[in-house]
């Protein structure tokens, strides 16, 4: 009867024992899924933070490309103005060196005009 009894206690242990394991195990399991969630949540959370992060990359490159592009019409601008400039003072340049040409030519004209007119009064006095 003893035997018995402590067979009966034996196999009760057993059972428990059993059980534990189980219990142990379909823990174990339980912390591998919420870890199997977990890792795909993060995962989920990483991609969302690379998306709105290429995004935010995306939109600066944009708008260097956009500032890039306005300095390059504005150095256009200016050196068109420029060119304007130096064009307006060659032009004026060329105009007073022109005009002063055309009075230099207009004097040499007016005084032989004097010369010869003053040449033929002095022929017809004498």
């Amino acid at each position: 009867q003893r035997l018995e009894y402590y067979m009966k206690k034996a196999r009760v242990g057993e059972e428990r024992k059993l059980q534990r394991i189980e219990q142990e195990r379909l823990e174990k399991r339980r912390i591998s899924q919420f870890e199997d969630m977990n890792r795909l949540a993060m995962n989920r959370l990483a991609a969302i933070v690379q998306r709105v992060y290429r995004g935010y990359l995306g939109r600066k490159s944009v708008e260097n490309l956009r500032l890039e592009r306005q300095k390059a019409a504005l150095a256009l601008v200016f050196l068109n103005d420029c060119a304007t400039e130096i064009e307006r003072a060659w032009r004026g340049y060329c105009g007073r060196r022109d005009a002063e040409r055309l009075r230099r030519e207009m004097a040499e004209f007016l005084f032989l005009l004097r010369r010869q007119e003053a040449k033929t009064e002095e022929d017809e006095f004498v």
